[in-house]
């Protein structure tokens, strides 16, 4: 029985259950809660606060009917005044479902008024406020439910975790419907017994709390942890299903984490030979399969960061700047362990459609345009659309490229409901080559064609597509991830457009994003509470610091970057030693959220240990708050899928490369040095009498010419 089918039949039990409100839990609170409480003389809420927020989905809301308040601990504030339980909706525009989802609650008048008559209902945007969704996704796993997203938390005024789960859009009625019928049952059990709610709200969330993960072990010896890496990265290869071309267990995600972690376990001289050449083969496979599909959108070279079903043939449509990013950065790695001239063509793409579609006025990124709505079939085309945008040659020879056909080119189990009959997703099923091949063309020729027809069915799409609005308001995390996107490119293409791009929008990332010693996740940063940089922010911070470091020999960003590690050793450590997702004065959640697997994106954990690692083989040891996390290791061999990004770092912490260059090493040493990977070899201005490279041993092996630094990139001397 689906939820609307209960909420249809009447059967609250079963929805208190599915809200995690049990029935017994409400039958104790008759047998032993005190009596209602009066109702309190405040009852007016602060007027809808979103105007002046930042842009995108809290401030698309300024006009709403719904009194949304933003979330911060001031809110706690008016949930105690006004005696009120704490309406949290969770979401994003990158998300499917959910700026339909608030659409629809501002058409149901009668829902709006519930909202505001009966709690205090606050909206929470996640890509400025992530430890919501990672709470949201801990909570889900209580209930062995998915996370997905828009997503209902209900907070007492003490900040505790009452209710919660996932709202799937499917449509506008069912919306209305589900959110009307979960107010009612919530403001039911308040009513009836707020003291028991209270009481049974915030033991549940001391007994949360006390079961959060324990502090990940440290290996006690070198051999141990050894062992548990190479391990983990066997685990990781002995995921690729070859026939399927996808890896188990990773989900709908593109996954750019598996592919730059077996990438770079290929070209780690530590790696035992067997696994170096099993992972390369993998993401040689895994990588042609990934790029070849619908995933990397063929008009406009951008990237998508979710499919829809278990085929990357059908992507979601909601793309974003930290994508396009983060793919860069993962590709590049892949391009330097295969050689693959497609695999940097992608990258390239990426980042040109980042400055086309993010790029802000003064010079930063956003991580979105602004919020929009979007149907997945107005990305999807029928064999007839394709006739009509294009003269017959170039129609015949995407339809060769992209298996275009009548019924669609959509296998059964891609869309079993078949909702998407007869469509067809562009995406490069066989090469140019091939293609011209199969047509009797020239290659030359048939590249033209591609070309002028790409530009025509480009131009279709955007006719029955609503572009969205630039967004004004740049995104710290996305400007410096794009600082990294450009670093990585001029390691894999030499050309020094790529480094004064990243000077550039690191220097302007750092004017702007900085409050005092601190960072902000927007500027202007209002409210202050949610604006505060995320930790995750900082680890984005610190990564752009040491690669702008690394590409310069500037050893300014290395300081700047060191004292953002100082910030955060002070910041968002706890007494347990826990690295907190947001700091308490900036979060309503009593909750010690920490990012510690890869649920949505990189994690913060696995960032830190990376960005600590790299620190370290500079000669900078971490703070003691955060020594552990370089030394410690997560569970990799239970779920590795989810701990890439921490075995990338502990695979650079064990096999370490530093090459030491002269203080007045020519401009030819220095220009070679800067163009060693990022994510293996660490480089430096030293006092060394000549170039040389020293292992985490402490072993050094001179280098004798600039040449030399390429042929120990490919294959670093252990």
């Amino acid at each position: 029985m689906t939820p609307i089918e209960m909420l249809k039949s009447g059967t609250r039990a079963c929805l208190l259950a599915t809200l995690a409100l049990s029935t017994s839990c409400r039958e104790r609170a008759k047998e032993s809660a005190p009596a209602a409480v009066p109702a309190p003389m405040v009852r007016d809420l602060a007027p809808n606060a979103m105007s002046g927020a930042p842009k995108g989905l809290l401030e698309r809301r300024a006009s709403s009917p719904v009194h949304w308040q933003h979330w911060e601990p001031a809110t706690l504030e008016q949930a105690k005044q006004t005696e009120r339980l704490i309406f949290a909706v969770l979401g994003s525009s990158r998300y499917p479902g959910c700026l339909e989802t608030l659409d629809a609650i501002d058409r149901s008048r009668g829902l709006a008024d519930r909202l505001n008559r009966e709690f205090v209902p606050v909206l929470v945007d996640l890509d400025l406020c992530p430890e919501a969704g990672i709470a949201a996704a801990m909570l889900s796993q209580e209930l062995k439910m998915p996370i997905s997203f828009p997503y209902i938390l209900v907070l007492s005024p003490d900040g505790n975790p009452v209710t919660w789960r996932s709202l799937p859009y499917s449509n506008s009625a069912g919306i209305e419907t589900m959110f009307d019928e979960a107010a009612e049952l919530v403001t039911s059990m308040w009513q009836e017994s707020p003291g028991y709610v209270l009481k049974n709200s915030a033991s549940d969330q001391d007994r949360r709390i006390t079961n959060l993960a324990k502090p990940d072990s440290t290996p006690a010896t070198d051999e141990e942890r050894n062992g548990l890496l190479d391990r983990a990265i066997r685990q990781l290869g002995s995921l690729y299903e070859q026939d399927a071309g996808t890896m188990s267990g990773s989900g709908g995600l593109l996954p750019l984490g598996i592919l730059q972690c077996l990438a770079s376990a290929s070209q780690d001289p530590d790696t035992p030979v067997e696994v170096a050449a099993r992972s390369k083969q993998i993401v040689a496979a895994f990588g042609r399969s990934v790029l070849s599909s619908a995933m990397v959108d063929p008009l406009d070279g951008g990237v998508y960061s979710t499919r829809r079903g278990n085929s990357w043939d059908l992507p979601m449509p909601q793309r974003n700047c930290g994508t396009q990013a983060r793919a860069v950065r993962a590709l590049v790695t892949l391009y330097r362990a295969t050689g693959d001239a497609r695999t940097l063509e992608v990258a390239l793409g990426a980042v040109r459609f980042a400055e086309q579609q993010y790029a802000t006025e003064d010079g930063l990124f956003s991580n979105q345009r602004l919020s929009e709505a979007m149907s997945p079939a107005n990305w999807l085309w029928s064999k007839k659309q394709i006739d009509e945008a294009l003269a017959p040659q170039e129609a015949a020879l995407w339809i060769a490229l992209c298996g275009i056909s009548e019924i669609g080119n959509l296998a059964p189990d891609t869309d079993p409901a078949r909702e998407f009959f007869r469509l067809n997703s562009l995406g490069y099923r066989m090469t140019l080559a091939e293609a011209a091949a199969k047509l009797g063309l020239p290659v030359e020729e048939a590249a033209k064609l591609q070309e002028s027809g790409r530009k025509k069915l480009w131009e279709a799409r955007s006719a029955r597509v609503s572009e969205q609005a630039p967004n004004p308001s740049a995104s710290a995390g996305t400007s410096f991830r794009m600082v990294s996107a450009y670093a990585a490119l001029f390691t894999a293409t030499g050309d020094p457009a790529w480094r004064e791009k990243a000077l550039r929008l690191a220097q302007r990332s750092r004017e702007l994003f900085t409050s005092g010693d601190r960072l902000v996740e927007v500027s202007p940063a209002t409210p202050a509470p949610v604006c505060a940089a995320r930790a995750f922010t900082y680890a984005l911070a610190i990564q752009a610091g040491l690669d702008l470091a690394e590409i310069t020999l500037d050893e300014n960003w290395r300081i700047w970057a060191g004292d953002m590690v100082s910030v955060t050793a002070e910041s968002f450590v706890d007494k347990e030693g826990r690295l907190l997702e947001a700091r308490p004065e900036a979060s309503p959640l009593r909750f010690p959220v920490e990012s510690r697997v890869m649920v949505f994106d990189d994690s913060t954990a696995g960032l830190m240990r990376m960005n600590l690692a790299r620190l370290e083989a500079l000669g900078q040891p971490p703070p003691p708050a955060l020594a552990p996390w370089l030394r410690s290791l997560p569970a990799f061999t239970t779920v590795p899928v989810i701990f890439t990004d921490s075995i990338l770092a502990a695979s650079f912490s064990r096999s370490r490369m530093v090459v030491h260059l002269p203080r007045n090493a020519s401009e030819e040493w220095k220009e070679a040095a800067s163009r060693l990977p990022l994510d293996r070899i660490a480089r430096k201005l030293s006092s060394a009498s000549g170039p040389k490279s020293v292992g985490p041993g402490g072993t050094e092996i001179p280098l004798s010419a600039p040449a030399d630094l390429e042929t120990f990139a490919a294959h670093p001397a252990p």
